[in-house]
């Protein structure tokens, strides 16, 4: 008997994003810091100004860019599929086709659903993060930052 593996859209936690933007910042007011004439690498002023600024940006970072995810029923996938291309596209994101392994069901007689995902086009494609859909016959889950999620709430 098959077992049928557990799919969910998941990405980096809320841990984890702020661990990376609260690192990131203070690794670079500590490297600018430290060029300058009134801090050395190992003052006590720059460390707490790191930290300080470290703090600031994780929390930004986490409120904003966060992986969240949305869970949405409807009665025709069809029309469902049609409604958030075309909503999704308002928005500047395009449907792109994930890699064969991702989305090749064949070993699956009745597959659980179809993975699609969306980007953005150019420069704001490479900030914006992509917005991933799980797609079976009566809903949609779809993942993706919370800013992204936010501004797909209100449209659908």
């Amino acid at each position: 008997m098959a077992q049928k593996e557990d799919t969910q859209l998941t990405g980096p936690g809320i841990g984890l994003t702020f661990l990376y933007y609260f690192s990131m910042t203070v690794i670079i007011v500590m490297f600018i810091g430290s060029r300058s004439d009134a801090f050395t690498f190992a003052s006590p002023e720059l460390r707490q100004y790191g930290t300080l600024a470290g703090l600031v940006a994780g929390i930004i970072g986490t409120i904003v860019n966060r992986n969240v995810t949305m869970a949405i029923t409807f009665e025709n996938r069809n029309r469902f599929q049609t409604r958030l291309n075309q909503k999704l596209a308002e928005i500047g994101f395009e449907p792109e086709e994930l890699e064969d392994e991702i989305t090749d069901n064949t070993a699956d007689p009745e597959p659980e659903g179809e993975y699609l995902s969306y980007f953005r086009s150019g420069l704001a494609g490479q900030f914006a993060g992509g917005v991933y859909v799980l797609l079976s016959a009566r809903s949609a889950t779809i993942s993706s930052r919370a800013i992204n999620i936010r501004r797909i709430r209100k449209l659908l």
